[in-house]
């Protein structure tokens, strides 16, 4: 099965439209004022049809079509080449250059046309801000760090990886309750997750060894 070539994005030309949902309206979809002298509204009659169809339909589900479902495209290839280079600086303890790679995937991401599935921009995007966040941690840039695994846990709350890079952000900067709450709300959407409960017992056994070494120095004062 041959697959239909890729279109740069330069060769897509966005149109503002408006929409008008009134009853039995001739044509629901009109060109915004902003639109290119090149097109007319008779360019739009299919996509009025259509409109028509959808506006009038006593039962959307029979008429609306399932989305389709996403194919990798050029864009996709290049965020995956800048994520493994950033992973190959990565394991090599190259941080800087890790974290610049991993920013390159992440605005690729993040640029996407908006006709393209959400899928691409939210999977592709959470994965390199959580490897960037690592990065980040790798270079001592704590705050950097929590701020990425911020922003995944945004895009993508039930992914375990966004709340691990949290709590290995907060432990670092010393926050250790507030990085066990991290681990333990990653482990609601995944129980079986063996690296959150190994992060918190970890954790569990930092906050004792610090409640003890407090409670000598409370009585070495006392």
């Amino acid at each position: 099965m041959q697959t239909a070539p890729s279109v740069p994005d330069s060769a897509i030309t966005l149109v503002p439209l408006t929409l008008d949902t009134t009853p039995l309206c001739a044509s629901p979809i009109n060109l915004g004022p902003s639109a290119p002298s090149s097109f007319t509204p008779s360019d739009l009659q299919p996509l009025n049809e259509l409109a028509r169809v959808l506006l009038t339909a006593t039962n959307p589900a029979v008429v609306f079509p399932p989305p389709p479902q996403p194919v990798p495209n050029k864009r996709s290839v290049e965020i995956a080449k800048a994520k493994e280079a950033g992973n190959a600086a990565f394991k090599a303890g190259d941080w800087g250059n890790a974290v610049k790679l991993y920013t390159i995937s992440a605005e690729m991401a993040a640029s996407r046309p908006v006709f393209e599935a959400s899928v691409y921009a939210r999977d592709e995007l959470s994965l390199a801000l959580c490897n960037r966040s690592a990065a980040y941690l790798g270079a001592g840039e704590n705050v950097n760090a929590l701020v990425d695994a911020e922003a995944v846990i945004q895009l993508k709350r039930p992914w375990i990886k966004g709340h691990f890079r949290k709590g290995k952000a907060l432990a670092a900067m010393g926050r250790l309750e507030e990085a066990r709450e991290a681990y333990l709300l990653g482990l609601q959407f995944d129980p079986t997750a063996e690296d959150l409960h190994q992060a918190v017992k970890e954790l569990e056994e930092q906050l004792r060894r610090r409640q003890a070494s407090h409670k000598a120095e409370v009585e070495k004062t006392a």
